[in-house]
Order: structure tokens, then sequence, then C-alpha cells
């Protein structure tokens, strides 16, 4: 009888002891299946949400964008950098595109004024005027189509650095601030000029 209660005991004590290892052993896969689809999955890309120095197998944007090499990365800091300045880049062409505008528009309006004597002639030809305001109509459409085109290429690629920045690759935000450094130096010199410097004083004078 004691030999049986010894033998039941001990098969519990086994199986509990079996139980309680299985049950360990899933709740580890469990964590660190959970930890790998979160933080890079089964790609292999190494991900963080502190500031980081990693180079290889580190990925930005999709895994696609797999580095695997040491030039590789280099070459994602280069495009990281260009990419910053592609974007001062677009808001150069976005000033003189508004700048060209301007100008049309007054030479337009200077040729459009009439003297008073010719005032009453313009009256009579009412069916040319229709033509001329159609015309000005699908010019300002098309112009306000452009100037969107050119501002949805800036929110681009702007959205694409803001996505890269927040990979927090030390590396990737130096080539970042290099970029947008040199950019800004390349493509604002214009805003320097003299009718823009008296905009901007006016400006300040109006708000102040």
């Amino acid at each position: 009888m004691d030999m049986s209660m010894a033998v039941v005991t001990s098969v519990a004590s086994s199986t509990v002891t079996t139980v309680a290892h299985a049950t360990t052993t899933v709740v580890d896969t469990a964590v660190t299946t959970s930890t790998g689809m979160g933080m890079g999955g089964s790609s292999g890309c190494k991900l963080s949400m502190l500031l980081n120095w990693h180079t290889i197998d580190a990925c930005f944007l999709s895994s696609v964008f797999h580095i695997r090499s040491s030039f590789t990365f280099f070459l994602a800091c280069l495009g990281a950098l260009l990419l910053v300045i592609s974007l001062e880049f677009l808001r150069r062409i976005q000033r003189q595109f508004d700048q060209y505008l301007r100008k049309r528009n007054e030479s337009l309006q200077k040729k459009a004024y009439v003297l008073p004597e010719e005032f009453e002639e313009k009256l009579l030809d009412k069916a040319t005027d229709v033509e001329q305001t159609k015309q000005k109509i699908s010019v300002v459409v098309l112009e306000q189509l452009l100037r969107g085109l050119i501002h949805v290429a800036q929110f681009s690629v702007s959205y694409c650095i803001m996505l890269i920045f927040m990979y927090n690759n030390g590396y990737i935000i130096i080539s970042i601030l290099i970029g947008a450094l040199a950019g800004f130096a390349l493509f604002t010199r214009d805003t320097l000029s003299t009718g823009d410097a008296k905009k901007l004083d006016d400006m300040e004078k109006t708000c102040c």
C-alpha cells in the first residue's frame, strides 16, 4: 500500500513538472515570437525605438530596403542626404514658379488696362470679353494644378524624411542634418533678394 502511494505520488509530481516545463516553453516561445514580430519579424531587420548605430541588418521604410553590407548602408545615408537636398530644391522651384506667375499676371493686368476713350469701344465687344474670361479661368486652373503638384511632391518627400528620421539611426540622422545644411546653402540664396527682403520688412511692420 505504501509503495503504491509512493508510485502515484511520484507519477503525479513528474506530470506536474512536465506540464510546468511545457507551459514555460510555450510562454517563452510566444514572447519571443511577439517580440520578433514587433521589432522586425522574421525579416531579420534591426529596429529600435531608441537612438542606435545599427549598420548591417538595418531597414528603412520597408523590409525591401534591408541593409546587408557596409556599402549598401553608405548608399542609404547618401540617399537620405540627397532626399533632404531635393526637398530644398522643390521649395526653390515653388518660389520661382510663384514669382513667374506674379510677374506674368502683372504684365497681363497692364495690357488689360484701357484708356477712358477706349472704354466705350471695349464695352461693345462683349463676345471677346467672354472668350477672354474663359481663357483666364482655364489658365488659373492650370496654374493652380501645377502649384498643387509641386506642393504634393514637397509633402511626399518631407513625409519620407520624417519616417526615415523616426528610425532613430544616428548615421541617418547625421546624413539628414548635413543634407538640410547643404540644401539650405544651395537653394535659398534667392530669399536674400531686394524684393523679398522688402516684403519681409513690410510684413514685420504690419505685424508689429
